[in-house]
C-alpha cells in the first residue's frame, strides 16, 4: 500500500503571543546563490515570515564564499532591502577539523549555532548535504538545543539526485554525505518535504522519517502570482521553445535536444526558435554549453543560450509573447521552474515525473504533462506551434499555503518544550539510573604517560565506577618505562592485572574478563579525560539514545612520551559520523577506542583482535559491530583529548593494518544485519565509480568485451 503523508496541519496560535526567532542555515539562498532550487525555496519563506512579523536570520553555510557576487555587498542587501541578517558562516582556522568538506561544515555550523542557541526559536536546514548533522545529533544526545524545534526540509538527497541522473558515486564524501542526510531527517522534529513523491521514495529506500513528517509546498517567490481568470479559455501562439532549467541530463536535456532533432527532421515548414535557459553544467566531462553546440549542428532553427538570468529575470523573459516553457526532467521533486511557471501564468509543457504533477490543477495535468520521451516531447511540440498551448493552474491556492507555513512557525512558540524523545526499543528496566561502568584501560609498559591517563580517570565523578588495569607488553620487566607504579594502581575502585607479552587488543579483552560492569569504558594510554563529567555524560547520552557503543570527537594535542602533558595546546579536532556501515569499509568513521560499549553488545561483536599489530583495533570491532547492525552514536563534543607522540612512529597507515580495518567485510561467514545489506550496495557503487573514474583517465576501454580474452594460465 502507498503511504500518503499528512499536509501541514491548520493551526491557531494564540493572540498576542510572542513570535518565535527563526534562524534558516542553508548553502543556498537568493543572492549568494544563483538560480538554486533550495535557496529560491528558503528566501520565499523567509520573506512570508518576514512579512508576517517574524525576525529572521540566515545562516549562509558557505561562509564568505558565495557563488556569485560579494558576500559583503549581500549582507548589505538583505539588511537594507530585507530587513533579515545574513550571517556568513565563521570556519574558525585553529583548530583544525580533520574531516571532508560536509562534515567539516557541519562541524563548524554545530559550533556557531551552539554558542548563539539562546538566541533562536526555530532552525530550518535543507537535508541535502547533511549539513544539520551535528547540531541535530548534540539535540537528539541532550547536548544542547533542548529549547529550539528543528524543521529539516527535503529538496532531494544525494543519491536521489545520483539516481536521477544515472550517475555514479564520485567520491568517499558522497557516501558520508548520504549517513549524514539520513541521519538529519531521523533526528529533526518536523520533516517537510513539497511532495508526496520525495516522502515516498525516502520510505521506500530505508529512510527512518519522524511522527511529524508533513507535505509542505514550497511558498511562491513575491510577485510572481498572475492574477489570472478562474477559466482559461485563451490559448497562446507559440512562436519560441525555451528549455527552462539547469542544463544537465536530470533535468532532461538530451531529452529536450532529441525531441528538437525530430522537429527538425520534418519536412513541415514550421518557423520557431530555441532558447536554453539555465545555468551551465558540466555533461560526460566537459561543458554543457559545448554539447548543446554540437547538438546544434543539426538543427535548421535560430537558437540561443541564456544562462545568466536570475530566477525573476528568467519567469519574466518566460511571460514575453509566444514562448513556450518546457521542463523536461528525467527525475524532479517539486522544481520550483513548475511552481513559477505556473504561478506566473506562463504556458509549459512537462514531464510527468517525480512531484510536477502534484504542482498542477489536476484538470490541468493532462494539457501539460508528458511522458519522457523524445518522440512524445516532439509530438507534444508539434501540437503547440500548430494550436498553442494553455497554461495551467495550480492544484492548492498559494495564500493559502504561504498562511499555513506562517501558521506553522507561530504554533511552535507555543508548544511546551520538552526533552527530545528517548529511543525505548529496550526494555525499560534493563538499566540503572547508574549501571556500574567498567573502565578497561590496557597500556603498554614501554610508554611513559599512562600515569596522566589514569590520574584523569581518578577524578571523573562518575558514582559507580570501577577500573581495571591491564599491563601490556614486553616481559622483560626491565624494560618498563610505564609510570604507573604499584602506588599510583592502589585504590578501592582500581585493580590491575599483569598480561606482559601480549598486545593492546588482548588486554583490553583480560580486563573485560574480570570487569563487572553493564558497561565498559575502553581508554588508551596516550588518551586524558579532561572533563571531571567525562564519563558521566557518556552514560547519560548512551541512555538517551539507547547506544550500543558510544564514541565522541577528539582533540588532538602535541606531547612527548617523556614530557608533560600539563600544558595542552589543541592543534586539531576529529569529529566521527557514528554508524555509518559503508563510509566505514574505507576509513574509521565510526570513533576511536576510547568509547563507552554495552557488555552485551561486547559480547556479540566478541571482542578486539588479539593479533600482534594492534594499532586499529577500534577500527575492526566498531566495523563488525556496524555491520550486524548495532547502533553507534558519536557526540560532536569533545570527551576526549589524544596526545600525538612525537617520539613515535605511526603504524595507522601500514598495509597490515589497511588489511585488518577491511576483514569485517570480506571473512568468510561474517554477520550482517538485513538492514545493513543495502547499505554495503553502496560500497559497490562507490568501487564502480572508481574504477570508471580511472578507465575514462586512462583511456581504457569500459566495456570486458573490448578488452579481450581472460588470460587463463
Amino acid at each position: 500500500m502507498t503511504a500518503t503523508f499528512p499536509p501541514l496541519p491548520d493551526v491557531e496560535a494564540a493572540r498576542d503571543s510572542r513570535l518565535p526567532r527563526v534562524c534558516i542555515a542553508t548553502w543556498e539562498i537568493e543572492g549568494p546563490s544563483r538560480n538554486a532550487g533550495i535557496g529560491t525555496a528558503y528566501t520565499s519563506l523567509a520573506d512570508a515570515l518576514k512579512r508576517a512579523g517574524y525576525d529572521v536570520t540566515i545562516l549562509f553555510l558557505l561562509g564568505c564564499h558565495p557563488t556569485d557576487g560579494n558576500m559583503i555587498d549581500w549582507v548589505d542587501y538583505y539588511r537594507k532591502e530585507k530587513g533579515m541578517k545574513l550571517i556568513p558562516l565563521p570556519m574558525a582556522h585553529e583548530p583544525r577539523i580533520h574531516a571532508a568538506w560536509a562534515s567539516s561544515v557541519s562541524y563548524h555550523t554545530y559550533a556557531w549555532l551552539k554558542e548563539h542557541q539562546h538566541d533562536f526559536d526555530i532552525i530550518h536546514f535543507p537535508e541535502c548535504q547533511g549539513l544539520g548533522f551535528y547540531t541535530l545529533l548534540a539535540k537528539r544526545q541532550g547536548l544542547a538545543f533542548r529549547d529550539i524545534t528543528f524543521v529539516i526540509s527535503a529538496h532531494g538527497p544525494t543519491f536521489w539526485v545520483k539516481e536521477g541522473s544515472q550517475d555514479y558515486i564520485r567520491n568517499l564524501g558522497e557516501l558520508e554525505i548520504d549517513f549524514m542526510e539520513r541521519v538529519s531527517i531521523s533526528a529533526a522534529d518536523i520533516v517537510t518535504s513539497p511532495s508526496q513523491y520525495l516522502l515516498r521514495w525516502m520510505r521506500e529506500n530505508g529512510w527512518e522519517l519522524p511522527e511529524r513528517t508533513y507535505v509542505a509546498p514550497y511558498v511562491l517567490p513575491q510577485g510572481l502570482l498572475a492574477e489570472a481568470p478562474a477559466v482559461r479559455t485563451r490559448k497562446n501562439e507559440i512562436r519560441e521553445i525555451v528549455f527552462f532549467g539547469r542544463l544537465e541530463i536530470r533535468k532532461g536535456l538530451k531529452l529536450f535536444c532529441d525531441a528538437i532533432d525530430e522537429l527538425c527532421a520534418d519536412r513541415a515548414n514550421r518557423k520557431f526558435e530555441v532558447t536554453f535557459l539555465g545555468k551551465e553544467t558540466q555533461l560526460y566531462g566537459r561543458s554543457s554549453i559545448g554539447y548543446i553546440s554540437d547538438r546544434s549542428k543539426a538543427w535548421t532553427v535560430p537558437w540561443r543560450i541564456q544562462s545568466g538570468k536570475y530566477q525573476g529575470a528568467a519567469i519574466e523573459y518566460l511571460k514575453g509573447a509566444g514562448r513556450l516553457a518546457v521542463i523536461s526532467s528525467l527525475a524532479d521533486n517539486y522544481p520550483n521552474t513548475v511552481l513559477e511557471c505556473v504561478g506566473a501564468g506562463v504556458p509549459l509543457l512537462a514531464t510527468n515525473v517525480g512531484g510536477i504533477p502534484e504542482i498542477i490543477n489536476s484538470s490541468d495535468i493532462e494539457n501539460v504533462c508528458f511522458e519522457p520521451g523524445p518522440d512524445v516531447l516532439a509530438e507534444r511540440l508539434r501540437g503547440a506551434l500548430e494550436k498553442g498551448v494553455f497554461s495551467a493552474r495550480p492544484s492548492a491556492s498559494f495564500a493559502d499555503t504561504a498562511r499555513k507555513w506562517v501558521d506553522l512557525h507561530a504554533s511552535l512558540s507555543d508548544r511546551t518544550k520538552s526533552d527530545p524523545p528517548v529511543r525505548k526499543d529496550r526494555q525499560a528496566n534493563r538499566e540503572s539510573i547508574f549501571p556500574l561502568v567498567s573502565v578497561c584501560f590496557a597500556y603498554n609498559v614501554r610508554e611513559k604517560g599512562a600515569a596522566a591517563t589514569l590520574a584523569s580517570l581518578k577524578q571523573q565523578d562518575y558514582p559507580h565506577l570501577e577500573i581495571i588495569l591491564a599491563e601490556c607488553g614486553s616481559e622483560d620487566t626491565s624494560q618498563s618505562n610505564s609510570s604507573i607504579d604499584a602506588n599510583g594502581a592502589e585504590g578501592g575502585e582500581v585493580r590491575r592485572i599483569i598480561r606482559r607479552g601480549t598486545e593492546m587488543g588482548a588486554g583490553r579483552n583480560a580486563a573485560v574478563r574480570e570487569a563487572k560492569g553493564e558497561y565498559l569504558f575502553f581508554v588508551d594510554d596516550h588518551t586524558l579525560l579532561l572533563a571531571p563529567n567525562a564519563i558521566s555524560v557518556f552514560v547519560q547520552v548512551a541512555q538517551r539514545v539507547d547506544a550500543d557503543i558510544l564514541t565522541s570527537a577528539i582533540s588532538f594535542f602535541l606531547g612527548s612520551s617523556s614530557g608533560s602533558s600539563d600544558n595542552l595546546l589543541e592543534h586539531s579536532r576529529r569529529p566521527f559520523l557514528g554508524g555509518d556501515a559503508a563510509t566505514g569499509a574505507f576509513v574509521n568513521c565510526f570513533g576511536s577506542t576510547n568509547a563507552l560499549v554495552r557488555r552485551d553488545a561486547f559480547e556479540t561483536v566478541g571482542g578486539f583482535s588479539n593479533e600482534a599489530v594492534s594499532t586499529l583495533d577500534d577500527w575492526e570491532i566498531f566495523s563488525k559491530a556496524a555491520l550486524m547492525g548495532l547502533r553507534i552514536e558519536t557526540m560532536p563534543e569533545v570527551m576526549i583529548w589524544h596526545r600525538e607522540d612525537q617520539d613515535q612512529e605511526s603504524l595507522v597507515h601500514s598495509l597490515v593494518n589497511a588489511v585488518r580495518s577491511a576483514r569485517p567485510y570480506t571473512i568468510p561467514g561474517r554477520k550482517v544485519a538485513p538492514a545493513v545489506e543495502q547499505t554495503l550496495s553502496k560500497v559497490v557503487q562507490f568501487g564502480q565509480g572508481l574504477k570508471f573514474e580511472r578507465d575514462a583517465n586512462t583511456g581504457t576501454p569500459l566495456s570486458r568485451g573490448e578488452q579481450g580474452p581472460a588470460v587463463t594460465g
